[in-house]
């Protein structure tokens, strides 16, 4: 049998350099239980162990959390600021990312598979074809009302109108305007029908006591809704990220938060019957996928390379920088150092790792180089 020899790696990433302790042995695997109810006893599949109950209930895990954050760190590293004009007042501001906000314009009336497979996919079809989108981040969640809907990161600018008429006729072929406009029409029978619940207050820091949709925007709504016969709901939400500090930590809260329960509502839910939990599960968790994201954003491993004298001169160098950006563990180190700061200290050999990486990673942005 051969040797394994293990040794000691680091990997460069955009926000971070980790070393760990790398071993050549072989991948562990639990063989599928031969006398499990559907198993082919014939059959030499084999499952990694923690796939052996991977049923998320609509929580992003640990894992998850860990590669959504990379992708989005990957992406902010690769947005670069751009100028662009206001469609509307013909002004110009400076962009990096955008975070877009994708609901159904009605009740749900197709499963969560469907409607990623058929409104959304399509949606991140045509993105790519119009606004050449090629990074992107998507994570899906349950509204209050039941509802799916998608929070979409890209570092391409795209014109709100043209998102959401996009959108909108995506939707429609599923017959979620239709069911916009009957609501609506129900909703105003008898002529302007408002809705006080609709302007509560709402607290932000900066605007203590914003009104979320008062009578006269409600007004203006029906008047407009009147106009285009009820077949262009305000479906899509750009946030606004430019005045936030931490883009990068906002970004990756949004889209790895878990809904948290307390111990009362757990056993609540444990003492109800199981076709009700089933139900509840239905309505409150997305099933299937939560997230993904463009294929160049995946199986982020960074700048690989083994530990010499030379790179560990470099690592200490970081540490001696700052000996609070130091996650340590017994087989594995984490450097949260950004590339900005490794060119300030002069770690040339962990900037050339992680450049190379980066022109083989995402070629399309990046001029091969001439050798």
């Amino acid at each position: 049998m051969a040797d394994h020899i293990p040794y000691w790696a680091a990997s460069v990433h955009p926000g971070s350099t980790n070393v760990y302790y790398q071993s050549t042995a072989p991948r562990r695997y639990l063989p599928l239980d031969p006398y499990e109810e559907g198993t082919d006893q014939n059959s030499t599949t084999k499952q990694p162990i923690q796939f052996r109950d991977n049923y998320h209930q609509g929580r992003i895990s640990s894992i998850a959390k860990l590669k959504i954050s990379r992708a989005i760190t990957y992406l902010i590293y690769m947005a670069k600021p751009k100028r662009v004009r206001n469609p509307f007042n013909g002004r110009y501001f400076t962009f990096k990312v955008n975070f877009i906000t994708l609901s159904l314009s009605s009740k749900q009336i197709h499963t969560d598979q469907v409607i990623k497979s058929e409104l959304l996919d399509q949606l991140i079809y045509e993105a790519k074809k119009r606004w050449n989108v090629d990074l992107y981040v998507w994570r899906a969640e349950k509204q209050k009302n039941g509802r799916i809907h998608f929070h979409i990161i890209t570092d391409k600018f795209i014109p709100y109108n043209e998102l959401r008429n996009v959108w909108n006729r995506i939707q429609g072929k599923l017959g979620y305007i239709a069911g916009y406009r009957k609501d609506r029409l129900e909703e105003h029978k008898h002529g302007f029908h408002y809705v006080p619940k609709y302007a509560e207050y709402w607290h932000h820091k900066n605007k203590p006591k914003a009104y979320k949709w008062d009578y006269n925007k409600q007004l203006k709504a029906y008047h407009v809704g009147n106009q285009t016969g009820w077949d262009n709901p305000n479906s899509v939400d750009v946030h606004k990220v430019q005045h936030i500090r931490n883009i990068k930590a906002y970004l990756i809260k949004e889209l790895t938060k878990n809904e948290e329960y307390t111990e009362e509502q757990k056993r609540m839910f444990n003492n109800l019957p199981v076709e009700k939990q089933l139900e509840l599960r239905e309505e409150q968790f997305v099933s299937g996928r939560l997230w993904s994201s463009s294929e160049n954003l995946a199986n982020l491993t960074g700048g690989n390379m083994e530990m010499c004298s030379a790179v560990q001169e470099e690592i200490e160098r970081v540490f001696q920088n700052d000996n609070k950006c130091i996650y340590h563990s017994d087989y594995f180190h984490v450097y949260n150092v950004d590339i900005a700061t490794l060119r300030t200290l002069n770690c040339v050999l962990l900037i050339a790792c992680f450049e190379d990486y980066i022109r083989k990673k995402f070629p399309e942005r990046y001029l091969s180089v001439i050798t």
